[in-house]
């Protein structure tokens, strides 16, 4: 039994089938998660070391360095990346995608545990932290919270120590981190003078405080038949007790903590500022647990805050950044997109049809199918985010095709007088075998994007997923419930074409005036389609007649589109970028400039922004980075999320982005004049404040861009070009990077290149006499323990008070810690011992003698000695962090592609650095970006080819035939006329989801090239019409069916194309040139087609194809044919 006859016979079976498809899909939908993007995990692994206020250059040689050697020993890794900063050390390892990330995880922290003995033996060096790289790392929610009524110190403990806990119970939530604010603290604020006084210096407080403050077993006592452990408990209870520990003594009197330093329970010194519009304030990172629903933590996350403002209702909660919000806007943009695209199809049928009950047979497909599609996904694991729900809405275009051609064969078939059961029978077994090679080269052409290696076939993947099950299930409602449905709803009385006479409206309930309209228009819409069609048996005759006119225009305009794309005309980009309402806007003030300088700087921003009426909130942060495990202190830099009015997105949020970087910046890369870009239609007052803003901002850097979640992880950050300079010094890199850029920045397409780092940064150089140094009994880790527990700061124990623990530490006050001055006069207790018997570095490291100084009275009178005796202190110039990739250090220069074709660039940017001379041991190359992105347009390239190749497997097995599929495919090339015209029309540029859309076209351009070569084959075999009578009968008689599937693929595409919605921008260059393909691609292969199918069957295929059986046709007595050549024949 064929499907035919299984449709029509098995009605109910049919039935009961496409109502499963669509339960089930009703049960899936709500049980999909939802997310922004396919679930992935990158293959990277980072290390974090953070290591108190060490110079980059010593982080380098101490930690980056061993860190990376052990790194280097796990196997697989692509390439290995590090960032020596102040304080702070990031190894980032890449490893080869298909490898096993927890396995590799799990490798080097065995490797980095081993290497530990190699690490300084320093109590500010904390323990390195190991992190795979998680998407769902960036926070769900961030918030900034502030309240007038507590002490920001209270504030930050209240979330530190509880609420944050209670936003950890959220169902789906991750982890909850609290920053920012005022951190608790017991401050030992040593006197110099005093200090001086007693012949002590910051070392012996902070050992005594350390061995002091102890709670620690001491052994066993038995007693009779009981044994007893024995605990030595001194932990201090409060401040008090710190300031009444006795340090040493001297003369027989104790010298106390107090009578030596200021002890305050108070907070650490403020080093970084969290202000939410204007009011200082403490900031929240919310992230979600893996395959979590996204909307449903955030929604969580929600709720907990409406119950703390019932609890606290002087706290005030900031939003500066929801996923939910790109999440949403994304997602209701592509359901609009579909829900749009599939009325714009509907109502292209109907145009075509006439018929309310044909069009609602075909719109049935449209439910079915993507209720089945939500299932399929549900089963495989798949979440709603924009690659799925993308698919799906560029899938409603093809879903509808097969159901189209199905039912205008049925109508056909009724049209000449069959019965609805046979008409329906007959027409879908007549059609199958087009319907059937048409949609299987669609799938066809999206099996090979799931073979896509790297991250972006991680996202790619569902996208196509999502289309080959629609576009399959689409194939089995066609051949099924739609000729079941016909052969019921059906009748000769219901069908209207071309050469029908009906009433042009399905028979019911319509109001007599309407359906009198409905009738006029219809038999207007079939005058002109008449009309349209005569035009194009016309054209076919005169085409077929002239085959050198009509390929030589092809091939013309083929070529012209060529030519184009290699002067430029199309511009490229790895991501179509995309925006929403929140904005980041980044300030650098020149290196080594203060936190308090900064921060003033960030104010004057800060209150500019607000007064801006688009503006809903700033939140703004100052002195802080953020990176693979946690923040650093960077005292030149601030980051803005300037929250906007609902509703302002797309091109007004983009509006705002160029707005404000024009009024702080004048440009992306460099802090302009004071008195530049100033608005000319403002008051004086306003002149006034903008100009007393411009000078704040000389010299600052500015950067202001939309926060795009999805251009970030799918471009890996950034769409710009990466060129890596390699050598042993960082400042000479440096100058030949700056050296370079002036070349670079000429090149079109380029804009404003820079560099990954930042100029030399101000640092004091200590420079120990070792022979003093040594007479004295110290080293010159004694000494730089010293000054770092002055200027620093040294945690010297820790306390605890209601079951939480907060540190001791040991500083100078900021009055003597503010010049070189204090610092020469810094007092250094000299010792008598062997450094050897130490502690070792750190906080807590000191000799025997100064330990003996600290616990009673020496047997010498040893005087402290200031700073300046043992060293001499220099003004100097450090980097402000050493990049290095695989062991050598690297400056990157970043050089945003504008306007411009990746190709080309790439090419005049070799050829520019090939040039530069570099010393001996210096050399370039591109970043791993820009390998990886080659490696991603060469692997959709040959996906490109393999699809092609597929097709043609699949249409000659189809055909039975090597040359049927050549000519069928002969309408992919012209589909490049309609890419690059489109894209030039729209001023869009050919990235990642244009790239798709061209695969795309590759099986959608030879559907409608099939239904016209399949049905003249068919009327060649059964009919016994020669080639051009068969293509003269089946073009005209295919035009309906084709123009149906175009228009409604094109209505379907044309939503997607426009992107008018916040969250749709990165699908439109997609739509874009699927429209534009399918346009000329359809358009020339009427035409082109049948042209070459001509050609091939009258001079090439009766050299190389098996003739076909012998057909007589019979012959009346006078020996003319019985069957007169068909009307269709002449031309």
């Amino acid at each position: 039994m064929s499907i035919a006859d299984f449709a029509v016979t098995r009605r109910v079976t049919v039935a009961m089938l496409a109502t499963a498809i669509v339960v089930l899909g009703i049960f899936a939908i709500p049980r999909l998660p939802i997310a922004l993007l396919p679930s992935f995990q990158p293959p990277v692994v980072s290390v974090t070391v953070n290591y108190g206020n060490v110079s980059p250059e010593t982080m380098e040689s101490t930690v980056t360095r061993p860190i990376e050697n052990a790194v280097s020993r796990v196997s697989g890794i692509d390439y290995l990346q590090s960032n020596s900063f102040q304080g702070q050390t990031v190894v980032r390892a890449t490893f080869k995608y298909g490898t096993n990330i927890n396995v590799a995880a799990t490798d080097i922290q065995q490797q980095v545990a081993r290497a530990a003995t190699q690490l300084p033996n320093d109590t500010n060096l904390q323990q390195p932290q190991i992190q795979k790289a998680d998407p769902n790392a960036l926070p769900v929610v961030r918030l900034s919270v502030t309240d007038n009524s507590r002490p920001l110190r209270d504030l930050f403990d209240l979330f530190n120590n509880q609420l944050a806990d209670e936003f950890a119970g959220v169902s789906g939530v991750g982890s909850v981190s609290v920053f920012g604010g005022a951190q608790r603290a017991i401050m030992v604020e040593p006197d110099v003078n005093a200090l001086a006084g007693y012949g002590l210096d910051t070392n012996a407080i902070v050992t005594k405080i350390k061995n002091e403050n102890v709670d620690a077993p001491a052994g066993l006592l038995a007693i009779g038949p009981k044994e007893f452990t024995i605990r030595a408990n001194a932990l201090y209870k409060n401040s008090a007790e710190v300031a009444n520990t006795v340090v040493t003594v001297k003369n027989g009197a104790p010298v106390y903590v107090r009578d030596v330093a200021r002890v305050i329970d108070g907070v650490e010194e403020i080093r970084s500022f969290s202000r939410l519009d204007g009011n200082s304030s403490i900031a929240l990172g919310i992230t979600a647990q893996p395959d979590a629903n996204v909307i449903a933590v955030s929604q969580g996350v929600y709720a907990k805050i409406a119950d703390f403002q019932k609890r606290y209702p002087t706290m005030h909660f900031g939003v500066v950044f929801d996923q939910q919000g790109f999440i949403d806007s994304a997602v209701v943009a592509l359901e609009h997109t579909a829900v749009y695209g599939a009325i714009l199809a509907v109502l292209i049928i109907l145009l075509f049809l006439h018929s309310l009950r044909s069009t609602l047979i075909v719109a049935v497909s449209l439910p079915t199918s993507v209720l089945g599609t939500f299932f399929a996904a549900y089963t495989l694991h798949q979440s709603l985010n924009i690659m799925t729900l993308g698919g799906l809405a560029l899938a409603v275009g093809l879903i509808v095709d097969d159901a189209v051609v199905v039912i205008e064969n049925i109508y056909r078939h009724l049209a000449e007088g069959e019965p609805p059961r046979e008409a329906a029978r007959n027409a879908t077994a007549q059609i199958f075998t087009a319907v059937l090679a048409s949609t299987v080269t669609v799938i066809t052409v999206f099996v090979p994007l799931l073979l896509i290696p790297g991250l972006q076939g991680l996202i790619f993947g569902p996208f196509a997923l999502v289309i080959i099950v629609g576009v399959g299930i689409s194939l089995l409602v066609a051949t099924t419930t739609v000729p079941m449905l016909s052969s019921f709803m059906l009748d000769t009385h219901s069908v209207h074409l071309t050469d029908d006479d009906g009433d042009g409206v399905s028979r019911g309930g319509f109001a007599r005036g309407f359906a009198r309209r409905y009738q006029r228009f219809g038999r207007g819409f079939d005058r002109f389609y008449l009309r349209l069609e005569t035009g194009y048996r016309r054209l076919l005759g005169a085409a077929v007649d002239r085959p050198a006119i009509v390929l030589g225009t092809g091939l013309l305009l083929v070529a012209l589109s060529i030519v184009a794309v290699n002067f430029g005309v199309v511009k490229t980009e790895v991501f179509p970028a995309s925006s929403s309402r929140f904005i980041r806007l980044n300030l650098r003030t020149p290196n080594g400039t203060s936190v308090a300088s900064t921060n003033a700087v960030a104010i004057k921003v800060e209150d500019a922004l607000r007064r801006d009426p688009r503006v809903v909130s700033v939140a703004d942060t100052v002195g802080s980075a953020f990176g693979g495990g946690g923040s650093r202190v960077v005292t030149n830099q601030a980051s803005m999320a300037i929250a906007l009015r609902p509703g302002i997105s797309g091109a007004k949020a983009d509006a705002f982005v160029t707005e404000w970087q024009r009024r702080l910046g004048g440009t992306p890369r460099r802090g302009g004049a004071a008195n530049a870009n100033v608005p000319q239609t403002i008051t004086p007052e306003q002149r006034a404040q903008f100009l007393d803003l411009r000078r704040a901002l000389v010299g600052t850097q500015v950067f202001a861009s939309s926060i795009d979640i999805v251009q970030q992880t799918v471009s890996q950050g950034s769409d710009a070009i990466e060129i890596q300079l390699y050598g042993p010094d960082i400042n000479q890199l440096y100058k030949l990077a700056q050296g370079a850029i002036p070349s670079i920045a000429q090149i079109p397409g380029i804009q404003r290149p820079d560099t990954n780092i930042t100029p030399s940064q101000p640092e004091v150089d200590v420079n120990v006499n070792r022979r003093m140094a040594a007479q004295l009994g110290l080293s010159t880790g004694d000494i730089a323990n010293v000054i770092s527990t002055a200027t620093s700061g040294t945690i010297a124990s820790y306390w605890q008070t209601n079951g939480t623990q907060y540190p001791i530490l040991v500083q100078l006050p900021p009055d003597q810690r503010r010049s070189l001055d204090a610092l020469n006069s810094l007092q250094i207790l000299p010792s008598t011992a062997t450094l050897a018997a130490s502690s070792g570095g750190g906080s807590g490291s000191g000799t025997s003698t100064n330990a003996a100084s600290a616990n009673g009275p020496s047997s010498q009178s040893l005087d402290a000695v200031p700073l300046s005796g043992v060293a001499q202190i220099t003004i100097g110039q450090g980097p402000s962090q050493i990049p290095r990739q695989n062991k050598s250090r690297r400056v990157d220069i970043d050089a945003p592609l504008v306007g411009g074709t990746l190709g080309d660039v790439l090419a005049q940017v070799t050829k520019v650095m090939d040039a530069y001379p570099l010393p001996a041991g210096y050399r370039w190359q591109y970043g791993p970006s820009v390998t990886q992105n080659n490696n991603t347009f060469g692997a959709l390239t040959l996906v490109v080819i393999l699809a092609i190749a597929l097709i043609y497997m699949l249409l000659a097995s189809q055909f039975e035939s090597f040359l049927d599929p050549l000519v069928i495919m002969v309408a992919v090339p012209f589909a490049l006329i309609g890419i690059v015209g489109s894209l030039w029309i729209t001023h869009r540029a050919f990235g990642l989801t244009a790239f798709i859309g061209s695969l795309m076209l590759v099986g959608i351009a030879v559907k409608n090239a099939i239904l016209v070569v399949e049905f003249t084959k068919q009327l060649r075999r059964d009919e016994g019409y020669s080639a051009r009578e068969a293509l003269m009968h089946a073009g005209p008689m295919r035009l309906r069916p084709i123009l149906m599937t175009t228009l409604a693929t094109l209505g379907g595409m044309l939503p997607i194309a426009l992107g008018l919605e916040a969250g749709s921008e990165t699908q439109a260059p997609l739509g874009t040139v699927v429209i534009g393909g399918l346009v000329t691609s359809t358009l020339l292969s009427l035409v082109v087609v049948p042209t070459i199918y001509l050609l091939v069957a009258k001079h090439i295929e009766p050299r190389f194809a098996p003739k076909p059986p012998s057909f007589r046709r019979p012959t009346r007595p006078d020996g003319a044919p019985a069957k007169q050549p068909h009307p269709a024949a002449a031309p």
